[in-house]
């Protein structure tokens, strides 16, 4: 498989860092790299253009150069070191499911619920709480609780399918991106049965295929078919670092992305490249050739490993200390959907159907005929959720 970075140098592949950072310090190295030799970041001006918006709260103007705020970057720098003292220290969840647990658990379906009228497409389940919130393709978001088994809310709002939907892990909302080519923030109150919109970001100028929280907890990070991704403040819902990446129009714009752990990297897919970026500098550091269309990946919640999914059926494993593949997974079909566990732990994927791996060997742990379009992990491994294209919630586990 070839690797490559955006000027064709190797030398990072045989970088040789230690530490819960080496991904990120590895990306760094890079970049400094890069910088000692040009005044611009590694991104030409003709492939990528960055540029910073007044989000209307403090921290967020750009100055005369374009470049970050220093309060902005100081709130970047302050999440990163929490992050990484907090990950030192990291332990698996209360009741973090062993293998067998989840062997037995996840190899039987609990509920099927009907959520949509056809084409649930994307699912997410709360860190911590017995939650779970799809998006489907009638435009509805959808909030569902696992222990009482019964829709909790339907946020409506979207006009065209919903792409991707996320739980806040602290607060009581969720933010959605949809054909629409916008971003929305709903409440998810106590009761939930209140549920509402609270406003409308219209970050893109065409689908946002993914959006993620950021790990501060501050921001989403939305990625479109316009070919940009931005970086958007969640309380005043206003753009703070828009980056735009002509190359990827060639491609139809990024078709998914997801930050990194330790919230200064952040990853993408467009055509048949996963592009890795330096959030601060707007810089694309480096560019993995999956050598298919990329249909999603994720980051393992210790920051080692990147999973990307493949419109051809290929699930690759990319070690980010060593920058290179370390495994592919045929599964047969279209990769739709692919999350690591909280833990590390377990991969899930969702192509066609659900299937469930171990990250020690990759082996195979299950897998189920119910068709799957997104898949996410419950707290502890003890569920995995499964939003299918004929509109079905299903759940696998015991939570």
């Amino acid at each position: 498989m070839a690797i490559r970075d955006v000027d064709g140098r190797t030398a990072l592949q045989h970088a040789k860092i230690k530490g819960h950072a080496e991904c990120e310090q590895a990306i760094r190295t890079h970049l400094e790299e890069v910088m000692a030799g040009r005044r611009e970041p590694a991104v030409s001006e003709a492939d990528a253009t960055a540029t910073l918006r007044d989000a209307g709260s403090e921290g967020a103007q750009a100055d005369a150069a374009g470049e970050l705020s220093d309060t902005l970057t100081a709130k970047l720098d302050a999440s990163n070191s929490t992050l990484l003292k907090w990950r030192s220290k990291r332990q698996p969840p209360d009741g973090q499911a062993s293998i067998e647990q989840v062997y037995q658990a996840l190899s039987c379906v609990y509920t099927r619920s009907a959520i949509h009228g056809e084409g649930a497409i994307c699912v997410d389940c709360h860190r911590t709480e017995a939650l779970v919130a799809t998006g489907g393709a009638d435009g509805v978001v959808c909030l569902y609780d696992t222990p009482q088994r019964k829709v909790l809310a339907e946020m409506k709002g979207h006009d065209g399918p919903v792409h991707r939907v996320r739980l806040h892990p602290r607060k009581d909302v969720a933010v959605s991106a949809g054909a629409d080519a916008s971003v929305r923030l709903w409440s998810t109150s106590e009761t939930r049965s209140g549920s509402s919109l609270l406003k409308v970001m219209p970050l893109h100028t065409a689908a946002v295929n993914d959006v993620c929280i950021h790990p501060g907890l501050e921001y989403t990070v939305s990625a479109s078919a316009d070919g940009s991704w931005k970086v958007a403040d969640l309380s005043s819902g206003g753009c703070v670092l828009s980056v735009e990446d002509a190359a990827s129009l060639g491609s139809g714009g990024f078709s998914c992305s997801e930050i990194h752990p330790d919230g200064l990297i952040l990853g993408t897919g467009t055509g048949t490249s996963a592009k890795v970026w330096d959030i601060k500098s707007r810089a694309n550091v480096a560019s993995f050739d999956v050598e298919q269309p990329v249909s999603c990946l994720s980051f393992s919640e210790n920051g080692f490993y990147l999973a990307t999914g493949g419109a051809e059926g290929a699930l690759k494993l990319w070690d980010l200390r060593k920058l290179k593949n370390i495994h592919t997974i045929d599964v047969g079909a279209p990769v739709r959907s692919a999350a690591f566990d909280f833990s590390g732990q377990f991969l899930a994927a969702a192509a066609g159907t659900t299937s469930l791996y171990e990250t020690k060997s990759w082996a195979s742990l299950a897998q189920h005929k119910a068709a799957a379009s997104g898949v996410s992990f419950g707290a502890a491994a003890s569920l995995l959720a499964a939003a299918g294209p004929d509109g079905k919630l299903t759940l696998y586990g015991s939570a």
